[in-house]
């Protein structure tokens, strides 16, 4: 383990390895030691890199940002172990403790904005601020279509030896495929390629676990999800992207705004990944946020 990282020269982000109890887990960190410590948290089949576009805009922070298991440079689980949101919190309180934070603020994208959610519900006492970009909470089912998902889950499970992980001749070729499916521009999608890519016999192929393309075989119901909202003290502040066309994150947003008892709520100009599109308006944002909860507005 190595726990003594510094900022290198020209706002170049050190690596950092976590290793937990049971897996070694990456990071990229920027910013001043003494800084205000923030953990960010990548949206899914995303990386730690998620955050390089917006993190020299946001100086003050101390921010480490996660691979989650089985992204980024992170381990994968061991075999026959699947990928519970659940156990995420698990493995990030074991990051936490590793790292000696006491008190300390979140960053989230997408799903992990539901990683940062249920952790400030969690462990509120030691939570400063959250910082949710198009997301809050994760996916839930109703209680009466877990027999269907569990049996989906399953058969998926017993298919993944026989599927083949995709092939790319080289870099340029991955990029193209990423960026085709929309949502984020190419400069973002290079961003992400850089770390979600390794090299194999033949040419390239995505670092993340396959496993995490399996449907989950456990979601929280909606009273669960909004039942860890309820719990969050600090104060919260919701990035919606403007352009976002994903209307079931949307009514979600609006539906479960109302169980946060402190939240701030603004809109951006940008698609789901606004914050690696447009990081310098997202950065304002956020900063105008911790200004006003700190006094200093």
């Amino acid at each position: 383990m190595n726990n003594n990282f510094y900022q290198t020269p020209a706002g170049v982000p050190e690596e950092l390895e976590i290793q937990t109890s049971n897996l070694r887990l990456s990071a990229k960190c920027w910013g001043n030691p003494e800084g205000m410590p923030v953990l960010a948290f990548h949206g899914w089949l995303d990386n730690a890199a998620t955050f390089d576009h917006l993190a020299p805009y946001l100086k003050e922070f101390r921010l480490v940002s996660l691979d989650l298991p089985g992204h980024g440079l992170s381990e994968h689980r061991s075999s026959g172990s699947s990928y519970h949101f659940s156990d995420i919190i698990v493995d990030v309180l074991e990051v936490l403790h590793v790292l000696g934070w006491q008190r300390f603020s979140l960053l989230g994208h997408s799903m992990g904005a539901g990683v940062a959610s249920y952790l400030a519900g969690t462990i509120p006492e030691k939570i400063s601020s959250v910082i949710l970009i198009e997301g809050l909470g994760s996916l839930a089912q109703k209680a009466e279509k877990m027999p269907e998902i569990l049996r989906e889950s399953a058969e998926q499970w017993q298919q993944l030896p026989h599927k083949k992980l995709p092939l790319y001749p080289d870099v340029e070729t991955a990029v193209k495929v990423r960026h085709h499916v929309g949502g984020i521009e190419e400069s973002s999608v290079r961003t992400l390629v850089a770390r979600g890519l390794q090299p194999v016999d033949g040419g390239f192929t995505w670092r993340s676990d396959p496993r995490l393309k399996i449907k989950s075989r456990h979601y929280l119901t909606e009273d669960q999800a909004c039942a860890f909202l309820e719990q969050i003290t600090a104060p919260v502040l919701l990035i919606e992207a403007e352009n976002a066309k994903q209307d079931q994150w949307k009514e979600l947003l609006l539906k479960r705004i109302p169980y946060i008892k402190n939240l701030q709520h603004r809109k951006v100009c940008g698609d789901h990944h606004l914050h690696l599109d447009n990081p310098q308006e997202v950065a304002v944002v956020i900063r105008e946020f911790l200004q006003q909860i700190s006094g200093k507005a």
